[in-house]
């Protein structure tokens, strides 16, 4: 019977690593528009930047729903900015019965966004090489995903800016 139970209790522990270290897009945060936590937890967003993992970062507005990778990260005082790639802009509308997203053809588009909920986004017109919107500071919602490889290490890396930087000493203190 006690073999039984051994049995039992390896199975559980074995689940329960394996879930932990899974391979793939997992939300890790979520911040509000005025920067609170309502999901998940920033260091282990933090943790992810450092370590190098790709990451996502979704957002809402007037009924649409975006995702798109960060392909720019940075940390600053312990927020992390994530900048998407330039795209065509788009033009989501409703006509009678029909839903459609279409180009914006001669606009280009970027944004910005951070775990403390600033947000801020750029048009431009590629054929006159002009700004045509954007640059405003917003406060919105953001959910950060990351993506875990296979062997996803469960180290607690150091900043990646050099040593004696203003903060480092303050760094080395909490670590």
């Amino acid at each position: 019977m006690h073999r039984v139970y051994l049995c039992l209790i390896l199975f559980c522990v074995s689940a329960c690593a394996q879930s932990h270290n899974q391979a793939g897009w997992k939300k890790v945060f979520q911040n509000d528009e005025t920067g609170k936590a309502v999901y998940g937890d920033k260091l282990e967003l933090i943790a992810a930047v450092r370590m190098g993992y790709p990451v996502r970062i979704g957002w809402g507005s007037n009924r649409i729903e975006h995702v798109a990778e960060a392909e720019f990260l940075s940390i600053f005082e312990g927020e992390v900015f994530g900048q998407i790639e330039t795209i065509i802009g788009q033009a989501p509308r409703i006509d009678q019965d029909s839903v459609k997203i279409r180009f914006r053809q001669e606009n280009h588009w970027t944004k910005i966004a951070g775990t403390n909920g600033y947000t801020t986004a750029i048009m431009s017109h590629y054929l006159q090489d002009s700004i045509v919107g954007g640059g405003v500071d917003r406060y919105a919602a953001t959910t950060w995903y990351v993506c875990y490889p296979q062997d996803h290490s469960e180290i607690s890396p150091r900043p990646l800016w050099r040593e004696g930087s203003p903060n480092w000493e303050e760094w080395m203190q909490e670590n």
